[in-house]
């Protein structure tokens, strides 16, 4: 990097961090002339424009980072983000599943992911996005505090309560979750209240959701068409990456695999002659059977978990 853009890029940090951020931009801006094509640059003035809610500029300058980057999960991430901040969550959905397809233990990226499903009515989903971020990192609040207000929406006050109660274990001072922890008990209260005094349920069935039943509310028809459109786009996902993936396994592996074989038939000599001599071509081509192989897993998972959530929902 040259001096001139090097110091622009210094200059663009300074001043980001002191709350600088129109200045910081210019500064970005210019070493971005210097060199259009830095990852770094575009990753930092991306996220300038996101501080000063330009998110059309923010999501330009990370989709150029995620061309730059093509494997970099974080890019991803934070172009998902963006796109969840502008209310455009089935965008953020597709563009987080590519983020958790290049890193599986993406905390980052399964909030995220949990925020856009939560956008799209699909809150048994957001909910198992929300835990997977909290199995990754247990002591992640906002993924917490998301997953009880999750619940407390699909009236399982309950089940909201135990995930305030752990935030505020790791820090008292959580103030979005002690208002959480509030709507939570006052929904409980609200329902012990429907209790005569002689002890006649009036509602017997929100009594048992306040004090026993624990499981998520019924789905609406709604709700269920959406699951049902969500499975058939993961399943339509999974069809074609598994179609990728046999036509490379066929096109680009199968030769180099069969002189592998013959090669450990006749000699550590043939073997260095069938395959070392096209090791980057062969490296090459395996590299790009992992990444369908990730991605297949990836989407056997997700159809996995969201049946798995539809049972807990029903």
């Amino acid at each position: 990097m040259a001096a001139d853009l090097e110091s622009l890029c210094k200059a663009g940090r300074q001043l980001f961090r002191q709350g600088k951020h129109a200045e910081a931009i210019q500064a970005f801006d210019q070493a971005l002339q210097a060199d259009p094509d830095q990852a770094d640059v575009h990753d930092a003035i991306a996220a300038a424009y996101f501080v000063v809610k330009q998110y059309d500029k923010a999501v330009e300058h990370f989709t150029r980072v995620t061309q730059l980057k093509p494997k970099d999960a974080k890019a991803y991430i934070n172009l998902g983000a963006v796109f969840n901040r502008k209310e455009e969550f089935q965008k953020a959905a597709d563009i987080l599943k590519r983020a958790i397809s290049r890193d599986g233990k993406a905390v980052e990226g399964y909030y995220n992911l949990g925020i856009a499903y939560r956008g799209t009515k699909q809150p048994a989903m957001a909910i198992n996005s929300y835990k997977e971020a909290i199995k990754l990192n247990p002591r992640m609040l906002d993924a917490m505090q998301n997953l009880g207000n999750t619940y407390l929406e699909m009236n399982n006050p309950k089940a909201a309560i135990e995930q305030y109660k752990k935030a505020l274990e790791i820090n008292p001072d959580f103030e979005r979750a002690k208002r959480g922890l509030a709507r939570a008990e006052e929904a409980i209260n609200q329902v012990k209240e429907t209790v005569n005094p002689f002890g006649r349920l009036v509602d017997q069935h929100a009594i048992k959701q306040a004090n026993v039943d624990v499981r998520l509310k019924k789905l609406t028809p709604e709700e269920r068409s959406r699951d049902r459109q969500a499975i058939r786009r993961l399943a339509v996902e999974t069809q074609a990456v598994s179609q990728q993936l046999l036509e490379h396994l066929r096109d680009h592996l199968q030769g180099d695999l069969t002189q592998l074989d013959r090669g450990v038939q006749f000699s550590l000599r043939e073997i260095h002659k069938s395959i070392f001599d096209s090791n980057e071509r062969f490296l090459t081509a395996f590299e790009k059977f992992q990444d369908l192989r990730t991605q297949l897993q990836r989407l056997a998972k997700e159809l996995r978990s969201h049946e798995a959530a539809l049972k807990e929902a029903n």
